[in-house]
């Protein structure tokens, strides 16, 4: 009996360090609850006919912004993101790209991991965002005569949105403001010190 006991407790400890271990190579989620929203600028020109998945693409923070649980991205940030998918526009077809953010990258070097969603473009500098947007938020903006592509994302989604443009390539040119909601993925020893 005592040998059944041990064994069982054995096993117990090794089932817990297991959980444990997977637990913590889970992804972190974001708290899509607590979103704020930000405009920053696009650093960087994106061209469907040209671009390649994995190219970086940056923006930075026009205005500082105090994410909830007390992190405070100050203007200038970058926020570094990737294209996740690219289509030209064969033949007069339709022009795809897909862009994820995940990432602020503050003056000081350190990376932060963050949850962001394009809640709108303005290719005028006169772009007018949402102030808040809620777990549930999705975004779709049709071809506009401005820029003439199409724009849709979701906070539940895992990219930050999807371009589309019918019969040309979408084009993104540097300067171009994006409004971002944005929530944080990192645990407070991630970030300690960026505050």
């Amino acid at each position: 009996m005592m040998k059944v006991v041990r064994y069982l407790s054995i096993a117990s400890i090794a089932l817990a360090l297991t959980i444990s271990a997977m637990a913590n190579d889970a992804p972190q989620r974001a708290d899509t609850g607590h979103l704020v929203v930000v405009s920053a600028e696009l650093q960087t020109s994106i061209n469907a006919k040209t671009a390649k998945v994995g190219d970086l693409v940056t923006a930075k923070l026009t205005a500082s912004v105090q994410i909830p649980g007390g992190r405070k991205l100050r203007g200038g940030t970058l926020l570094l993101g990737r294209i996740d998918q690219v289509q030209a526009a064969e033949n007069s077809g339709t022009s795809t790209v897909v862009l994820t953010f995940d990432k602020a990258q503050p003056k000081d070097g350190q990376l932060i991991p963050i949850k962001s969603t394009i809640v709108g473009v303005s290719t005028d500098g006169a772009g007018v965002f949402p102030p808040s947007v809620g777990p549930h938020f999705q975004f779709e903006e049709e071809p506009t005569s401005k820029h003439g592509y199409s724009v849709t994302s979701a906070v539940l989604s895992s990219n930050s949105g999807v371009f589309k443009a019918s019969g040309k390539n979408v084009h993104l040119k540097q300067g171009t403001d994006l409004g971002f909601a944005i929530a944080s993925t990192a645990t407070d020893s991630t970030v300690a010190g960026n505050n």
